[in-house]
């Protein structure tokens, strides 16, 4: 019996701590800004995102970027980064072009009614596209708080 009940305490310990360990990796609010997770591709860019919540109840959004390549360096025919907000069950959403200045750096700040979304910045032709064409730079799981 007792090696019955370790066996079974060990599976039910193999299942709770990633659990526990994936409930503890994610940001349980923003109120300092929050790193964003880079692409293989671009080791050397930083980004990060602040979402707090506004007076209102609106998530107002801070996004910022440096050492992040022209955006045609990234994919040919991109001018642009993008970036999309997803809230959970719900389309991507364009809610604005990053331009980056001549020191590589790029800013946006915006403001959503979502408190709980996915953000991703993608190298684009144009910023106004309603879905991404190219694989995100840049993404982060984001909760508001105020």
């Amino acid at each position: 019996m007792t090696s019955r009940h370790s066996t079974l305490q060990g599976i039910l310990l193999g299942v709770a701590v990633p659990g526990v360990a994936t409930l503890l990796s994610l940001p349980l609010g923003c109120k300092a800004p929050q790193t964003m997770v880079s692409a293989p591709g671009v080791p050397a860019s930083q980004g990060t995102v602040e979402a707090t919540i506004g007076d209102k109840g609106n998530t107002n959004i801070s996004i910022r970027v440096k050492h992040l390549a022209p955006p045609s360096k990234m994919a040919p025919d991109a001018t642009v980064y993008v970036v999309w907000l997803q809230p959970p069950d719900a389309e991507k959403q364009n809610i604005g072009a990053l331009v980056l200045n001549e020191n590589l750096e790029g800013s946006l700040d915006t403001v959503s009614a979502h408190t709980r979304f996915q953000i991703s910045v993608t190298p684009e032709p144009s910023g106004s596209g309603s879905q991404p064409t190219h694989d995100p730079v840049f993404t982060a799981e984001v909760i508001g708080s105020k």
